[in-house]
Formats: structure tokens, sequence, C-alpha cells
């Protein structure tokens, strides 16, 4: 049996003033907006990531409906964000003058904030603690072949880099040209365990840069914490 999750949905008020919300505040990707009639439409909304989850925006048809706006579970957190950079994720909500309605604290799970959509829906955002024995390291030095094609490469790596990043168990990906020689790329990566690591090394946006064939291996090493 193969099963997954894929819709739940959120009773909001109205579909543009909802929109602005989680595509202008919190970042999230609008997926679909298809108009169903008159009154209807079919939106769906997600967070920036792999995941194949995504938020159906129901606007309220009835006045039962409407009741339920904002209060889907009695006043429990309903939602669960999680994110890469607990930090980033939560200045921007202070930035965007989000309602905070628990202040971060540090848990046994990870680091946690609550905080309410424009409806007073309860979301917790937050980094799941990663087990540091596990981790797993990559430094890897890139040659490029033909100088023609050093902007080039430069531009490849930046894509690579966003596609690496949303990869699920990678923790960062950072990439430096060197003063010495403008030819020479370095690459830092960490995963949260080698299984990542390994997934990554097949995922289809490294095989297509590799496949562009503009640099070759100098050198490479893989390494895990040492505790």
């Amino acid at each position: 049996m193969n099963q997954n999750l894929k819709h739940i949905s959120l009773v909001v008020k109205d579909y543009d003033e909802a929109i602005e919300f989680y595509i202008g505040k919190l970042n999230f990707e609008l997926i679909e907006d298809t108009k169903l009639s008159e009154k209807k439409r079919w939106v769906l909304i997600k967070p920036k990531g792999m995941s194949e989850f995504s938020l159906l925006l129901a606007k309220a048809a009835d006045e039962p409906q409407n009741s339920r706006i904002g209060n889907q579970t009695g006043g429990r957190v309903f939602l669960f964000l999680n994110t890469d950079n607990f930090d980033r994720d939560y200045n921007n909500l202070i930035t965007q003058k989000v309602t905070i309605v628990r202040e971060p604290t540090l848990e046994d799970y990870g680091k946690v904030a609550v905080f309410a959509d424009l409806y007073g829906n309860l979301w917790d955002l937050i980094e799941p603690k990663v087990n540091k024995q596990s981790l797993c390291y990559s430094t890897v030095i890139l040659k490029v072949k033909d100088s023609k094609n050093i902007n080039l490469t430069a531009k490849e790596l930046l894509k690579l880099q966003a596609k690496t990043k949303d990869e699920i168990g990678n923790i960062s990906f950072d990439i430096q040209q060197s003063r010495e020689d403008p030819m020479d790329f370095v690459i830092w990566e960490c995963f949260d365990n080698g299984k990542s690591f390994k997934e990554h090394l097949e995922s289809k946006h490294l095989k297509k840069f590799l496949s562009l064939n503009f640099v070759e291996l100098e050198r490479g090493i893989v390494a895990e914490k040492l505790t």
C-alpha cells in the first residue's frame, strides 16, 4: 500500500486576501488558482521546499463554515511548519508584523514558536533538532575545464545550490570561488545523515549540473562529525 496526505482544506474569508497573506508574508508558493464557478476557486498553496503536501484555500460558503474561519481546531495549534532556519523565518514573521502567540523556546524536539495567521489559526514554527552525531559533511574542489565557462559555471552552481537547499536532509550548501585561481570553486555541504547525502548524489539537479561537463573534480572529502 502506498498512501500519502495530499491536501488539507483551510477555511478562509476571501481567496485573494488569504493568498496575499500566505504568499506575501509567509513566502509560500501559489501552486494553482483555477476558477470553478462565479464564487468558487481551486486555490492551492504550499511552503517552499520539496514536500508534495499543499493547503487548499476553501472560501466559506455559508454561516456554519464562516463560524469555523480561524478556529478549525477549537483553539489548539492547527498546522506545523518545519523550517531549516528558524531565525530567518521567525525574523520574517516579526518584519511582516505577523502575530506571535508564543515566543521562541528550546524543546527536546527543536526550536519552536507559535504564531497566528490572518484569521487567527495557530501555527507552530519548528526547526527540528538535528542529531549532531549523524551529520555528514562534504568538501569538494571543482576546476572549470575551459576559462570561457567560468561565469556560466558560477550561474549553474547557484542553481544547484538553490535546488540542493530544498532537499530533505540538507543543512547547508556553501560555494566560494578561489582568489588564487578563479577556475577553482570550493563547495561545502552538510546533510543530516549519510542516507540524505547519498540521495543528493542521485538527485536529478546534481546529475543535470554534471552533464554540462563544465568542471572536473580536483578533490573531494566526505566526513562525519567526530564525537
